[in-house]
């Protein structure tokens, strides 16, 4: 027998010896490589579409002899594909290429929620459930938004006429307004993601109590006079209904942990982070593009960049003046005092609206949720006494364990997480 013998007093205990698993490691060394180049493939080809030629910056950085390699790209493409193919079986090569075209699901919808249920938390699990519908809700505005930015970005950026120069900076002016009113609007505005909590488990309550309701000639017959039909529909039908009661309150008990754990108040500073950095950016397009229509408007001793304009954005938010080149006509310089204002407007209102009056807003608003959340499960919990004539929930816990019901051991993993 293979194994190492040790003498423990007068037994004797064998223990086996294990190899090294070398195929789990090499499996191991192929996801991660496979994770290499899902994530550089998406960082790779919008940078390539939408923003600039990748491909020849870097050559031209590094390799500048060998630019006109860049024009058989395709066949190095297709060569370094041939040679994967060549070692990997048919099934693998799927399982990578479904891999990276659908990555960003593969890490919404599963990196990330493994990741939270290996740390157990959670209140990290309802914020990023509460992040996705946040998101959900609000995609359409920041498509058109950042599409709108975008585009008149890579127009102040690439383009000298004068007419394609002030349609993108008024655009950015007036998305820039809009983001500060819809930030604004957000402090007193409902939150869309607790509503919807309340709606789903409303609406579960009102179709499960209707399309799994007792029949009428089974409703006053005692549990012993069912046949063995009507006992198996009888238990399924009743345990649904105790497990929305336990979902319920497990739902709740968790909003409420949320609520306690100061979590929204992060969110409010990634919301307040976002308009920080948006304002700074647009400002920057708004001074370079001014001054690609003028540049009698500043003053400067060195020509300025993009990032010139960049650094004194951010220092004019930061109240101080600028560095590279400075306001010098009525244009530039109200475009100066209109970013100046702006930083007031963060400072000292929406960092006081968003940390006390959403938070507070924000509080107000789950203690509701929770609580209509808690009613939908005393609710159910009343239709069960009425329907199964049964005392309390848990008479019925006990019913559907007699009974040996389905899902007995989720009702039970609930009940003690609500307790």
């Amino acid at each position: 027998m293979d194994g190492q013998i040790t003498v423990q007093g007068n037994e004797n205990v064998i223990t086996p010896i294990t190899a090294p698993q070398k195929g789990g490691t090499f499996r191991s060394f192929g996801k991660l490589i496979r994770e290499f180049i899902s994530i550089g493939v998406w960082l790779y080809v919008p940078i390539k579409l939408f923003v600039f030629d990748i491909d020849l910056f870097l050559v031209k950085r590094f390799l500048p002899d060998y630019v006109p390699l860049l024009s058989l790209k395709f066949f190095v493409w297709i060569g370094v594909m041939a040679l994967f193919l060549s070692f990997t079986k048919n099934m693998t090569v799927l399982i990578w290429i479904l891999y990276v075209v659908f990555y960003p699901a593969v890490f919404l919808f599963w990196r990330i929620p493994s990741f939270i249920i290996r740390q157990n938390s959670w209140v990290l699990g309802v914020a990023y459930i509460n992040a996705l519908v946040s998101f959900y809700k609000s995609f359409k505005y920041a498509f058109v938004s950042a599409s709108v930015f975008l585009i008149s970005l890579a127009t102040i950026l690439c383009s000298s006429k004068p007419i394609f120069l002030w349609s993108s900076i008024l655009a950015i002016l007036v998305l820039l307004t809009i983001s500060f009113f819809h930030t604004f609007l957000l402090v007193f505005k409902p939150s869309n993601v607790y509503q919807l909590y309340t709606k789903a488990f409303s609406g579960v309550r009102k179709i499960g109590t209707t399309s799994f309701a007792l029949d009428e000639n089974m409703k006053n017959l005692p549990l012993d006079r069912l046949d063995q039909q009507q006992i198996q529909k009888w238990t399924a039908n009743l345990q649904l209904f105790v497990l929305f009661n336990r979902v319920c309150l497990f739902a709740a008990k968790k909003l409420r942990d949320y609520q306690n754990s100061g979590l929204n108040i992060v969110s409010n500073l990634l919301v307040l982070f976002q308009l920080i950095v948006f304002t700074i950016l647009s400002f920057a397009c708004i001074n370079f593009g001014l001054f690609e229509i003028n540049r009698e408007l500043f003053n400067f001793k060195i020509a300025p960049t993009f990032f010139t304009f960049f650094y004194d954005s951010f220092n004019s938010l930061l109240f101080r003046s600028a560095q590279g080149a400075l306001p010098a006509m009525p244009i530039s310089q109200a475009i100066w005092m209109v970013e100046s204002f702006l930083s007031f407007v963060l400072g000292g209102i929406l960092v006081s609206l968003l940390l006390s009056v959403k938070s507070q807003r924000h509080s107000d608003e789950l203690n509701k949720v929770v609580g209509e959340i808690e009613k939908e499960g005393k609710s159910m919990e009343s239709f069960i006494r009425e329907e199964y004539k049964i005392n309390t929930i848990d008479d019925a816990i006990a019913e559907l364990q007699r009974l040996k019901a389905n899902f007995i051991n989720i009702i039970f993993t609930l009940s003690k997480n609500i307790d």
